[in-house]
């Protein structure tokens, strides 16, 4: 086998692997991010690799050159018209039908370079004259070698964004096209083309964005001010032309003035109040609202955060809610949230949990059942975990076998109290082994506030009728991950009568 052979399948193991990772940043965002669109994108990209196999350059062998070289333009195109096209469908109130752009995306990727390794392998038994393994497992030794320099490139490059990764990837389609064209003028052609790209891609990739935010949240005039890309999350924060500045992880809305500013208030900021002096310990960073609201009442506040790019982000875009430079009592760990409890040594009086909804599994173990048993290890005595629930507690909670967190928290924790927040549009839970305030003191602070009458707190007495039906989260039933998913999806299986959604 020529060397240059050996080389294109190793490209094209490495691009098999940067075009997944791209492509499922792509539909994070298009499909607000959720372990579904994730195992939607798993599946269109493996059924998109056999059809590759089915395709090899034999049956091809006329147009396969000029085939590639659509798809090089193409794969150009792809992030933008992607966008485009999914904004297209949001303006004419017809979301449900986005997720069929996800296997059309797809298979406009990985067909391309599996048709590569059938082509070689054929190629080399046919210049032997005999049938054997070895060529396979050559050939296929080569194309692992390319995806595992594909997977160091993600860890390593991937850490300063998503654009390095995109230069390499069409510096490797450059390779490829050059060969599949026998030229090298081919070659000359395409790697300024590439080099190019990156010079291009945030701009371009700024403005498409920028219009598929308008199209979904219907503001003419939403400005995409800030975008960054980490190994964990999309981050994105716009601003209305009001002024007012939004956060967006993976294309869900993570923070804005209003309802989930008093989110951060109910969540970590109440139960401050309610213990003042305490040691807090916030789970997650978001616009760091609430560890601004913590500080105000308590001795020293720390926050556990995955993703440092998160808070680089947000710590002066959202300095007029966070106020960091008032807050004097606050510390940041770069940690897993699970690894930091199981971890430390600490105790703190108020865990508040600040994470994401659980539409990925990883970030569902941390509303499950273990992890609030390590999370009460972590409290004093007299300690309170608070956490949110995503939703109203006392009628969605009816239905049966549904996933309620009140249900969870009542597994683990013998005392708590539920608060229906008519600000914040859900529900809120303190948890405590020994609680520290009662449902009167709670109710008072809510006086003081003047939401009391619009709020309704529940103590368990009252809460476990409410729960009786309902189920627990934990390690062995994470079917939260399927309830918590983009309605999008629910719309697109009822369009095309697949059933009911679990």
């Amino acid at each position: 086998m020529e060397a240059r052979q050996l080389w294109i399948l190793v490209c094209a193991g490495m691009n098999l692997i940067l075009a997944q990772y791209w492509i499922m940043r792509e539909y994070q965002l298009v499909f607000a991010s959720s372990e579904v669109s994730v195992l939607l994108a798993a599946v269109s990209f493996f059924a998109s690799c056999s059809l590759g196999y089915l395709l090899a350059p034999k049956r091809l062998e006329r147009f396969f050159p000029w085939l590639c070289l659509l798809l090089f333009l193409l794969h150009l195109l792809l992030p933008w018209v992607f966008k485009e096209v999914a904004a297209i469908f949001y303006r004419r109130e017809l979301p449900h039908i986005t997720p069929t752009l996800m296997g059309l995306g797809i298979f406009l990727v990985a067909p391309l370079y599996t048709t590569l390794l059938p082509f070689f392998v054929g190629a080399r038994e046919e210049a032997e004259g005999r049938i054997t393994g070895e060529a396979v497992t050559r050939c296929y030794g080569l194309e692992l070698c390319g995806a595992l320099a594909g997977i160091v490139a993600v860890l390593t490059a991937g850490r300063i964004g998503i654009l390095p990764l995109l230069v390499l990837y069409f510096l490797n389609f450059s390779l490829i096209l050059a060969y599949v064209f026998g030229s090298r003028r081919v070659l000359y052609l395409a790697l300024p083309v590439s080099l190019l790209y990156g010079f291009l891609y945030l701009p371009l990739e700024r403005a498409a964005s920028e219009d598929f935010y308008r199209s979904r949240d219907v503001e003419p005039n939403l400005r995409l001010l800030a975008t960054t890309q980490s190994l964990y999350n999309r981050i994105d924060v716009l601003q209305k032309p009001s002024g007012e500045k939004l956060l967006l992880l993976n294309g869900r809305e993570y923070f804005n003035p209003t309802d989930l500013e008093s989110f951060n208030r109910y969540l970590a900021g109440i139960p401050s109040q309610l213990m003042p002096g305490s040691k807090v310990l916030i789970v997650g960073t978001g616009s760091l609202s609430s560890v601004y609201h913590a500080s105000r009442s308590a001795a020293t506040v720390e926050s556990v955060e995955i993703d440092e790019q998160v808070v680089r982000l947000t710590k002066d875009l959202f300095r007029d809610f966070n106020h960091l430079e008032t807050v004097k009592n606050w510390r940041l760990h770069i940690d897993d949230a699970k690894h930091f409890l199981g971890s430390t040594e600490e105790r703190y009086d108020l865990i508040a949990i600040d994470m994401v909804p659980p539409v990925y599994i990883q970030t569902a173990l941390l509303f499950s059942r273990e992890f609030y048993e390590l999370a009460k290890q972590r409290l004093t005595p007299g300690g309170v975990l608070s956490i949110y629930t995503g939703g109203w507690f006392g009628e969605v909670d009816l239905k049966l076998d549904v996933y309620s967190p009140v249900k969870t928290i009542d597994e683990v924790f013998p005392e708590y109290l539920v608060v229906n927040s008519r600000e914040a549009g859900m529900a809120f839970v303190y948890a405590s082994p020994h609680m520290p305030f009662g449902k009167r003191e709670l109710l008072r602070l809510l006086e003081e506030s003047g939401t009391s009458e619009q709020d309704k707190v529940f103590e368990p007495s009252e809460a476990r009728p409410l729960i009786t039906h309902n189920r627990a989260s934990s390690m062995e039933d994470l079917r939260i991950v399927l309830e918590w998913a983009p309605t999008g999806y629910r719309d697109f299986v009822s369009f095309f009568g697949f059933g009911v959604w679990p």
